[in-house]
């Protein structure tokens, strides 16, 4: 098994990214259409809700510190209890995989590469990530470390150059909270990207020092950012627009005008976005082949991620028909889904740890 280390700033950097990567692309005109100017406040009320909710993974991780989530589970309630939550865990690792590509063909597929067969997309980034996972966590980790100042810097001039088309005035008038849209209806951020972020756990055996900590503020930084965003979006575009774009962020950059020899500036964004797209990817399946290595105890990785990245590949293709269908599925039912694995779950594995005599050798 692999004996790699990552140190406390590249495991921030991956929580940051995880979490922050599909959600402040795919989530800002669901939150705007429920809350309207308040839309900005939902990514920090249910970011205090969702990491707190991660508590009981950290719980665990802290009572099993050379152990990821398979083990623990495995050593809680024994081989065969153990493995079939362990397997439970690998499946939604995968499911999440499949539910990114998925993301990323409809985001090519409607924007940029309106022409190209779905398929393309999906496959080139799962040879890439296939290739980062039997290299091992210490490269995609050093990769988000490479990557992290340049998508700073991008990021950062982008706002600014936003900034002459913000208005005050689309945060007016100043109506009463809908406090239904703010809370009821924007739960399902608790589930996403918060309880999607589970995978970290994995890694937490192989950090350098404090790995809670590190999660615990990558996921604060991450809640402000999706915060951030959110506030700049409807600065920019107004509650009415940016409720009814798809893709908010890549709209902002397709009206942004510096002169005549700069243009499609979207294509920046879009760079910007997908780098995102990949890391959480590299690490979601990372995470799913070494769940499959300590379960079945395989030394190889490359013989676990090929046959997994065409399953992936293949799920992909079919988890939602269209766009629609998966905001459906966003505002429905992924926070039922993910409350299975970020609290149904740890809360069983932590009652079996307090009630289990053998569970504490």
């Amino acid at each position: 098994m692999e004996t790699a280390t990552i140190s406390y700033r590249q495991f921030q950097l991956l929580v940051l990214f995880t979490t922050v990567s599909t959600a402040y692309f795919l989530l800002p005109p669901a939150l705007i259409g429920n809350a309207k100017q308040y839309g900005w406040f939902i990514p920090l009320w249910t970011g205090v809700v969702g990491i707190g909710s991660s508590l009981l993974w950290v719980y665990l991780t802290v009572k099993f510190p050379k152990q990821n989530l398979v083990q623990i589970a495995r050593s809680i309630l024994g081989p065969i209890a153990g493995s079939i939550v362990g397997m439970l865990l690998i499946f939604q690792s995968v499911l999440i995989c499949a539910w990114v590509i998925n993301n990323l063909d409809d985001f090519m597929s409607i924007t940029l590469l309106t022409n190209t067969n779905e398929l393309v997309f999906g496959s080139c980034f799962l040879v890439i990530t296939v290739y980062a996972t039997i290299k091992g966590i210490e490269s995609i980790a050093r990769t988000t470390e490479f990557f992290m100042p340049l998508l700073l810097i991008s990021f950062i001039i982008f706002f600014i150059l936003s900034i002459k088309t913000w208005s005050w005035s689309r945060f007016a008038p100043v109506l009463p909270i809908d406090w239904h849209g703010m809370f009821y209806k924007s739960s399902l951020l608790i589930a996403f990207p918060y309880m999607d972020a589970f995978t970290l756990f994995m890694l937490f055996p192989f950090v350098e020092q404090r790995p809670v900590s590190a999660y615990l503020k990558g996921s604060f930084v991450a809640a402000f950012i999706l915060a951030f965003i959110t506030f700049i979006v409807i600065g920019v575009l107004g509650v009415t627009r940016a409720s009814h774009i798809t893709y908010p962020l890549f709209k902002m950059a397709q009206e942004l005008e510096i002169s005549p020899f700069l243009e499609h500036l979207e294509a920046l964004i879009s760079i910007g976005w997908l780098t995102f797209v990949f890391i959480k990817l590299a690490l979601n399946f990372y995470c799913a082949v070494l769940g499959l290595s300590h379960l079945f105890s395989i030394q190889d990785r490359g013989k676990t991620a090929i046959p997994l990245a065409v399953i992936v590949s293949a799920l992909s293709l079919h988890m939602h028909g269209n766009i629609i269908e998966n905001h459906e599925w966003i505002s429905h039912y992924t926070l039922f889904n993910n409350s299975i694995y970020g609290v149904l779950i740890p809360l069983l594995l932590v009652a079996a740890y307090l009630l289990l005599p053998r569970s504490r050798v």
